[in-house]
């Protein structure tokens, strides 16, 4: 494998190739042409000061490589530590730009050359990229080559002529800026394996092998709703049915509510239903459900993950747990009352609660008054659960209202009286 510094190397190596190329030419080749690695858009202003003839080498598109990439294996253990240094397999396309005076066709002589070369020559060997950084340190003691260990990656790099179409050429011409297209031919460098500087952590070797078998047997959930009726909310407390298929685990049967897990007695389980508390600590709003069925393994056996089922939502309506208080307001206490309201289950910091208000029984002949509040913007994550909500109001007239609070789009439920009409929990606000 290679360091990050192989990408550029290989341009470098290319880059001497051609050079050696053009100096080696035969009689009537391009003297006195040369080497360069510019932008295209930047030629022109490189030709004018006398810099830029012979050959220009541009690195223009880098894409992973198919072959290479498929045996990438898993890089991690479960646990997170570095089992194989993690690994990119890219193709380098490069755009061959020839300059030269056009009257004298030098840049067609000097593709010529370019082409006659690489047909010749395709790999860049370990002995060709040993000598290149062997040069380069001459040079320069301090040069960036000599940290490339291209060299000694596992695989050689190899040069393809790519047949651009003129279409191609025209829309990669296009996106330099200002850029009068010149002789190009494109050229494909494969394989750069480019690897981190990790070190995985050594493991001891297998001490034993065993094979454990377990039947193709993954629950299904289908539907989930109260045990008390379909229809009936779920709330805290509330106790959960959970319909399927191959429900039952053959160990124990465990059951996960919005990242909270509870295990489901033995009495309370069969393949088909699931009978369990929501259990506590579950927040209000839209939860995914889950079925999870440990499995033992190993020698000697302990309990690890086994089957886990799809993941079926279910709402999880808040309750207002208590008497709703009013008070005024820091400002304005004329205007400002502060509603607050206990909840079960508790917010949670990042929780979006709503509180909604509907005039209980009002009098005949007039609409009653309906109001909508947004809680104050959450806390930052990491803070504590919010046992009750303080909902800051303004014009909110006396009488006696019905409350609701949402708590991430979970509408808490009104009850009834006698008489069947909405009657509970309700507040009753005062003139100032």
């Amino acid at each position: 494998m290679s360091n990050p510094l192989a990408v550029a190397m290989v341009t470098a190596v290319l880059g001497r190739v051609l050079a050696e190329a053009l100096v080696g030419a035969p009689p009537g080749g391009a003297a006195g042409a040369g080497v360069s690695t510019l932008r295209p858009d930047m030629l022109a202003a490189a030709e004018a000061d006398g810099k830029a003839r012979g050959i220009n080498v541009f690195l223009y598109q880098v894409v992973p490589n198919g072959s290479w990439g498929s045996v990438d294996l898993p890089t991690r253990r479960a646990d997170g530590t570095l089992l194989t240094r993690p690994q990119q397999a890219l193709d380098l396309h490069y755009l061959l730009t020839f300059c030269g005076d056009e009257s004298t066709l030098e840049p067609q002589r000097a593709l010529g050359v370019a082409v006659s070369t690489l047909a010749a020559r395709p790999l860049l060997s370990r002995e060709l990229v040993r000598d290149t950084i062997r040069h380069a340190i001459e040079r320069d003691p301090a040069s960036w080559e000599q940290f490339s260990d291209l060299a000694d990656q596992i695989d050689i790099v190899r040069l393809t002529l790519m047949p651009l179409s003129l279409e191609e050429l025209s829309k990669l011409w296009s996106t330099f800026h200002q850029a009068a297209y010149r002789l190009s031919v494109g050229y494909r460098a494969t394989v750069v394996l480019l690897d981190s500087a990790d070190t995985p952590q050594p493991a001891l070797p297998v001490l034993s092998r065993g094979i454990d078998v377990f039947p193709n047997s993954v629950p299904l959930i289908t539907r989930v709703t109260a045990d008390s009726a379909p229809t009936a909310p779920v709330r805290a407390g509330t106790l959960l049915r959970i319909e399927g298929q191959r429900l039952r685990g053959p160990l124990r049967t465990l059951v996960r509510v919005g990242g909270v897990e509870a295990e489901v007695p033995d009495g309370r389980a069969t393949g088909t239903r699931l009978t369990v508390p929501l259990p506590a600590g579950v927040r209000a709003g839209v939860q995914g459900v889950q079925v999870l069925q440990p499995r033992t393994a190993g020698d000697p056996p302990q309990e690890r993950g086994g089957a886990e089922s799809n993941v079926s939502p279910v709402t999880v309506r808040p309750t207002v747990a208590g008497e709703v208080t009013t008070a005024p307001g820091d400002e304005e206490p004329d205007r400002v009352r502060v509603f607050t309201v206990p909840l079960d289950p508790p917010a949670g910091p990042r929780q979006r609660v709503v509180l909604l208000l509907n005039e209980h029984r009002p009098p005949g002949g007039r609409t009653a008054r309906a109001y909508t509040f947004l809680a104050p913007p959450p806390g930052a994550e990491g803070a504590p659960d919010r046992p009750s909500v303080a909902v800051p109001t303004t014009g909110v007239e006396p009488g006696t209202y019905l409350v609701r609070v949402q708590v991430d789009g979970a509408e808490s439920v009104l009850t009834t009286g006698d008489d069947g009409r909405y009657d509970l929990p309700r507040v009753t606000v005062t003139a100032p």
